[in-house]
């Protein structure tokens, strides 16, 4: 998961949102205090309806997004249906109907757009739809539309990939899908919600797991397998590749003629999730990786290479527990001026502090904390 990618200025204050089983908490992260909780048991104001379920109903969440810091969105897969809660009032103000099992959300802030990944089932199967929340931040009650069918047809994909809010202004205008067992890709024009190409892959025998974008061109890498990852700044590749002695993040630099191998770092930490932080030495960013079994933090500066471990932060929840393919352990980073990433354990909150690579503080007392997001707030 990713920080924000808003600046945040002196008088402003970093707070995250956790989600958790039973509903939502919201913290600042120096002193770690609590500031405010949506109950699963809460009704939703104006509506007759339960945030979760009534008692003893656990709440089920796909995935969080920070739109415009002005609200968060929260994927309910179980509910058919995306919550906007502002950041403000702290409260759920709207409640938008979608296809069934909504797991991923994309926001792309030029369009003023969100954009939907519904399942359709509980499992991760190639029978997708996509559909689109327009003025996701303005303060309206919000619909969803599909893109334009294919040959009168709404379009069943297997994964939706969309660019990533990076720190240059880039504006990229297209998002890609792929199809089950499909050598290829579907362009998609974001502010036209249609599609306009397909991408033949079948020279190069690629079926699609993972892509990534950058404002430079990426090339084919035949022999790199894993998932690539982009740092904010769009200088380095870091890709995870799964092995059973562990896993190796190779590490490669973005240039105008290609990728650059830098270096890579072999691991026996079973990583869940990387968060990007900005550097304290260099004007790039490094890596923070935390680990599905163990109660350490690999940090990694991606211009060394050298390794630091962070311990104590608690054992993560149980793999099997993780929803809707999410990691077990995430770790969110709070924007390019923050100071602080979140790491939820089984029971816990872990604040650690990018800058001392330590912990701040634990906040006990939740049951499995998932999600994390970020949002920044004016102080007066």
């Amino acid at each position: 998961m990713e920080g924000d990618g808003y600046l945040a200025a002196p008088n402003e204050e970093r707070r995250f949102f956790s989600f958790h089983d039973w509903g939502v908490s919201v913290y600042e992260p120096t002193a770690c205090r609590l500031y405010h909780q949506i109950q699963a048991t809460d009704i939703i104001p104006g509506t007759q309806e339960y945030v979760c379920g009534d008692k003893g109903v656990n709440c089920s969440w796909g995935q969080a997004i920070n739109v415009d810091n002005r609200y968060v969105y929260v994927t309910q897969p179980k509910k058919d249906r995306v919550l906007v809660i502002s950041k403000i009032q702290m409260v759920v103000v709207d409640v938008v109907v979608t296809d069934k099992y909504p797991v991923q959300l994309h926001h792309v802030p030029p369009l003023d757009q969100v954009w939907v990944l519904n399942w359709r089932s509980e499992e991760n199967h190639g029978i997708k739809t996509i559909q689109i929340i327009r003025d996701a931040s303005q303060k309206r009650k919000h619909h969803t539309v599909h893109p334009e069918p294919i040959d009168g047809q709404f379009d069943l994909v297997k994964g939706l990939f969309m660019p990533p809010l990076q720190d240059f202004s880039h504006s990229f205008k297209y998002g890609y899908v792929t199809h089950t067992n499909q050598r290829g890709l579907f362009k998609l024009d974001l502010a036209n919600m249609r599609y306009i190409r397909s991408v033949d892959l079948t020279p190069y025998n690629c079926v699609p797991r993972e892509i990534e974008f950058s404002s430079l061109l990426v090339t084919y890498r035949s022999a790199l397998f894993g998932k690539p990852q982009i740092s904010p700044d769009s200088r380095k590749v870091v890709t995870l590749d799964r092995g059973d002695q562990g896993v190796t993040l190779v590490v490669q630099e973005i240039t105008e003629y290609g990728l650059k191998f830098c270096f890579d770092v072999k691991t026996t930490l079973n990583i869940s999730d990387i968060a990007f932080y900005p550097s304290q030495t260099t004007h790039g960013y490094d890596l923070y990786a935390s680990a599905s079994d163990k109660e350490d933090i690999l940090f990694l500066n991606l211009v060394t290479g050298k390794v630091e471990m962070i311990t104590g932060v608690g054992r993560a929840m149980q793999p099997s527990l993780a929803q809707w393919d999410n990691p077990n352990r995430p770790i969110a980073a709070s924007g390019i001026f923050g100071h602080y990433m979140v790491t939820p354990a089984n029971e816990a909150l872990f604040v650690v502090n990018g800058e001392t690579r330590t912990v701040n503080c634990e906040i006990g007392g939740l049951v499995h904390p998932r999600t994390v997001v970020w949002v920044t707030m004016q102080l007066q």
